[in-house]
């Protein structure tokens, strides 16, 4: 069995059965591990960073999915600034977010559904500086991940063109009312509320309450934001 010579490594994730699982696994192989669990939403990023820093890994493996209220993609520029190779673990298969990941920096994005010995050996060549990841895929999935972020920012300035009373009746559609039931819990006609649905998607640029219902749900929009 290869070994290496006491390389440190984080581990940054909410399961903590695969993060010991992998941490054993590269023990194995000499690495010195520190596991970092957040296991609910009141672990907060600056308590994570501040645990890492005093780590000082080589390598931080970090999930994606951390909670609810932040991403371990938050943890990516900070590390790489601090001169950690940071590998990103997740489970979603969005090129847009893995492009982000890698325009913060990470060495590379790695699947869940990859086998164990894989991650291993990403690890020992992340930790001898080797390349991980072809420029050509690096480049392509950045460019998705702008091209995405272009289009969230057209589509929050879209969103911010409705009225409140406009928010207030996506809001509605967004939870599953039809407009005979928006119009009957606003006390106005059905004609009203149509009137103003199609104002809501000519504003939006859609052409559809489905359409209009999964772009402010992509956006994170918040009625709440309406003016």
């Amino acid at each position: 069995m290869e070994r290496t010579n006491g390389t440190t490594v984080a581990l940054v994730d909410r399961h903590a059965l695969f993060s010991e699982c992998l941490a054993l696994a590269l023990e194995r192989r000499n690495y010195s591990c520190h596991v970092v669990s957040v296991a609910d939403d009141a672990t907060l990023p600056d308590r994570v960073l501040g645990r890492l820093r005093a780590v000082r890994p080589r390598v931080l493996l970090v999930n994606v999915e951390l909670g609810q209220t932040y991403s371990g993609v938050d943890l990516v520029a900070p590390m790489v600034r601090a001169g950690v190779a940071v590998v990103v673990i997740t489970e979603t298969v969005d090129e847009a977010l893995w492009g982000r990941c890698l325009a913060e920096g990470a060495r590379v994005v790695l699947s869940k559904n990859m086998s164990l010995a894989s991650v291993v050996s990403v690890v020992r060549r992340v930790s001898q500086d080797q390349v991980v990841l072809d420029r050509s895929e690096r480049d392509r999935l950045i460019g998705i991940h702008r091209r995405h972020a272009v289009e969230h920012r057209m589509l929050q300035q879209r969103l911010r063109r409705l009225t409140t009373h406009e928010g207030q009746i996506l809001r509605h559609l967004m939870v599953g009312h039809t407009v005979r039931e928006i119009a009957a819990r606003r006390h106005v006609s059905v004609a009203t509320v149509r009137s103003q649905v199609k104002a809501i998607l000519r504003k939006l640029e859609l052409s559809s309450q489905i359409a209009a219902i999964a772009a402010a749900r992509h956006a994170g929009w918040d009625a709440r934001h309406c003016h």
